[in-house]
């Protein structure tokens, strides 16, 4: 019997099963690394609902976003650009929405953004 081919064979096998076990974890890694957190810090009811989000994950940080549509998790999303406070005030209008923060900044989302879609 030839043990020279049995060892050559298990070393194929060994090195095919660590290559998917290597792919497997970095894939399950970077999920975890880069996969965001969401949650819900406001809500302004109306046409349409005004949410803000924080969202974070462990390699981005953490970004705040504001999402006008029907429900907290469907609809047309702004970032809420750094250094701005979280909390704008909501005038809603004919033609869109507006959102005014502390610090002067203003952001208008017109009407066609956020209806019919995302």
């Amino acid at each position: 019997m030839d043990t020279t081919r049995k060892g050559c064979l298990l070393n194929v096998l060994l090195f095919v099963g660590g290559a998917i076990l290597g792919t497997a974890l970095t894939a399950t890694a970077a999920v975890i690394l880069f996969l965001p957190g969401s949650t819900t810090t406001s809500t302004d009811e109306g046409s349409p609902n005004v949410y803000v989000k924080e969202r974070s994950s462990l390699v981005g940080g953490t970004r705040h976003e504001v999402w006008l549509g029907r429900t907290a998790d469907y609809g047309h999303v702004v970032v809420i650009p750094n250094g701005w406070d979280t909390t704008p005030e909501v005038d809603r209008r004919p033609e869109g929405v507006e959102l005014r923060f502390d610090n002067g900044g203003r952001i208008f989302v017109p009407e066609a953004s956020y209806v019919g879609g995302r």
